[in-house]
């Protein structure tokens, strides 16, 4: 998903969004996961929540471990201009990334790139790739 969002991320702004990533991970993981993949940084917005704070105050947290690793269920989160949640999808697991991804794309009414096109396949060189 991390490629989509970067390929995509021009549109965002573009339409007058902006996109912020928040993860259990630390800045540097966060980083480096950017540097092994894309060889650049990711060019959006990130927030480290290694306490699980924010995820625990959001209902974010599983109570069993993800078979991939990790207690945090990704999600996606559309805030208005006022900062007050618009939309919410939790959990956004597995194939309904894909209905969320263009749900999001929707709602800010802009389209996204090539990522219908290839949604769904990953490259076995890259395992952590979504």
């Amino acid at each position: 998903m991390a490629a989509s969002l970067k390929q995509d991320y021009a549109k965002i702004l573009k339409a007058g969004a902006d996109l912020l990533m928040i993860s259990p991970d630390s800045r540097e993981q966060h980083r480096d996961y950017a540097l092994t993949l894309f060889g650049e940084e990711l060019p959006y917005l990130y927030v480290s929540d290694s306490d699980l704070e924010i995820a625990g105050a959001y209902g974010l947290i599983r109570t069993n471990e993800h078979p991939h690793g990790g207690f945090y269920f990704r999600s996606l989160w559309v805030l208005n201009r006022d900062a007050i949640i618009a939309d919410k999808s939790v959990p956004w697991e597995g194939n309904s990334s894909v209905e969320e991804y263009q749900r999001l794309f929707r709602m800010i009414d802009s389209d996204p790139g090539q990522w219908r096109a290839t949604c769904g396949l990953r490259d076995p060189a890259k395992p952590h790739a979504r």
